[in-house]
Protein backbone atom coordinates (compact mmCIF):
# COMPACT_ATOMS: atom_id res chain seq x y z
CA UNK A 1 0.00 0.00 0.00
CA UNK A 2 1.32 3.42 -0.93
CA UNK A 3 1.55 6.05 1.80
CA UNK A 4 0.22 9.58 1.22
CA UNK A 5 2.07 12.87 1.50
CA UNK A 6 0.81 14.64 4.61
CA UNK A 7 0.71 18.15 5.94
CA UNK A 8 1.18 17.65 9.67
CA UNK A 9 1.12 20.00 12.62
CA UNK A 10 2.05 20.03 16.27
CA UNK A 11 1.37 22.55 19.03
CA UNK A 12 4.12 25.08 19.60
CA UNK A 13 5.63 25.23 23.08
CA UNK A 14 3.60 28.30 24.05
CA UNK A 15 0.38 26.67 22.81
CA UNK A 16 -1.31 29.47 20.89
CA UNK A 17 -0.45 28.33 17.39
CA UNK A 18 0.78 25.19 15.63
CA UNK A 19 3.99 24.38 13.77
CA UNK A 20 3.45 22.81 10.35
CA UNK A 21 5.51 20.48 8.19
CA UNK A 22 5.18 18.08 5.27
CA UNK A 23 5.72 14.35 5.75
CA UNK A 24 6.73 12.36 2.67
CA UNK A 25 5.87 8.67 2.14
CA UNK A 26 9.44 7.78 3.21
CA UNK A 27 8.77 9.30 6.65
CA UNK A 28 10.99 12.33 6.01
CA UNK A 29 9.50 15.59 7.33
CA UNK A 30 10.33 18.95 5.76
CA UNK A 31 9.54 22.09 7.69
CA UNK A 32 10.45 25.77 7.68
CA UNK A 33 11.56 27.66 10.79
CA UNK A 34 13.00 31.10 11.54
CA UNK A 35 16.04 29.44 13.17
CA UNK A 36 16.85 26.81 10.53
CA UNK A 37 15.03 27.87 7.39
CA UNK A 38 14.27 24.81 5.29
CA UNK A 39 14.92 21.67 7.33
CA UNK A 40 14.70 17.92 6.73
CA UNK A 41 14.02 15.84 9.84
CA UNK A 42 12.30 12.75 11.20
CA UNK A 43 8.76 12.71 12.58
CA UNK A 44 10.15 12.28 16.10
CA UNK A 45 12.47 15.29 15.75
CA UNK A 46 9.64 17.35 14.25
CA UNK A 47 7.23 16.41 17.07
CA UNK A 48 9.70 17.07 19.91
CA UNK A 49 7.52 15.01 22.25
CA UNK A 50 4.31 16.80 21.25
CA UNK A 51 1.32 15.09 19.58
CA UNK A 52 1.08 15.55 15.81
CA UNK A 53 -2.06 15.91 13.71
CA UNK A 54 -2.66 15.28 10.03
CA UNK A 55 -4.02 18.48 8.47
CA UNK A 56 -4.28 17.27 4.88
CA UNK A 57 -3.32 14.23 2.82
CA UNK A 58 -2.27 14.10 -0.79
CA UNK A 59 -2.06 10.91 -2.87
CA UNK A 60 1.41 9.35 -3.11
CA UNK A 61 1.51 9.77 -6.89
CA UNK A 62 1.72 13.57 -6.54
CA UNK A 63 5.07 13.29 -4.73
CA UNK A 64 6.95 14.28 -7.90
CA UNK A 65 5.15 17.63 -8.12
CA UNK A 66 5.72 18.31 -4.42
CA UNK A 67 9.43 17.44 -4.72
CA UNK A 68 9.72 19.78 -7.74
CA UNK A 69 8.39 22.63 -5.60
CA UNK A 70 10.84 21.69 -2.85
CA UNK A 71 13.75 21.78 -5.29
CA UNK A 72 12.54 25.16 -6.60
CA UNK A 73 12.66 26.50 -3.04
CA UNK A 74 16.16 25.06 -2.51
CA UNK A 75 17.33 26.85 -5.68
CA UNK A 76 15.58 30.10 -4.69
CA UNK A 77 15.50 30.22 -0.88
CA UNK A 78 13.10 32.49 0.93
CA UNK A 79 13.46 34.16 4.31
CA UNK A 80 11.03 33.32 7.09
CA UNK A 81 8.33 35.97 7.42
CA UNK A 82 5.71 35.57 10.15
CA UNK A 83 2.92 37.07 8.03
CA UNK A 84 3.81 36.05 4.46
CA UNK A 85 6.12 33.01 4.51
CA UNK A 86 5.86 30.99 7.71
CA UNK A 87 5.72 27.25 8.38
CA UNK A 88 2.02 27.04 7.45
CA UNK A 89 2.27 29.04 4.22
CA UNK A 90 5.33 26.95 3.32
CA UNK A 91 3.54 23.62 3.91
CA UNK A 92 0.44 24.69 1.98
CA UNK A 93 2.52 26.00 -0.93
CA UNK A 94 4.63 22.86 -1.02
CA UNK A 95 1.63 20.52 -1.14
CA UNK A 96 -1.04 22.47 -3.05
CA UNK A 97 0.86 25.37 -4.63
CA UNK A 98 -0.94 28.13 -2.69
CA UNK A 99 0.86 29.85 0.22
CA UNK A 100 -1.97 30.35 2.72
CA UNK A 101 -2.12 30.59 6.51
CA UNK A 102 -5.38 30.31 8.42
CA UNK A 103 -3.48 31.13 11.62
CA UNK A 104 -2.35 34.50 10.24
CA UNK A 105 -5.79 35.27 8.81
CA UNK A 106 -7.38 34.41 12.16
CA UNK A 107 -4.94 36.58 14.10
CA UNK A 108 -5.48 39.51 11.73
CA UNK A 109 -9.25 39.13 12.08
CA UNK A 110 -8.99 39.19 15.88
CA UNK A 111 -6.81 42.31 15.72
CA UNK A 112 -9.32 44.01 13.41
CA UNK A 113 -12.25 43.14 15.72
CA UNK A 114 -10.34 44.34 18.79
CA UNK A 115 -9.45 47.59 17.01
CA UNK A 116 -13.10 48.23 16.09
CA UNK A 117 -14.27 47.44 19.64
CA UNK A 118 -11.65 49.73 21.19
CA UNK A 119 -12.39 52.52 18.72
CA UNK A 120 -16.14 52.35 19.38
CA UNK A 121 -15.79 53.02 23.11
Amino acid sequence: MFKPIRIISKPKAYGLVAHWGVQFPSGQVIDFTPEHGLRSTTLQEFAQGMPTSVVRELPWYLEGIVRERLEELRRNPRKYDLLQWNCETFANWLVVGIPTSTQVVGAMLLIAIATVLIASR
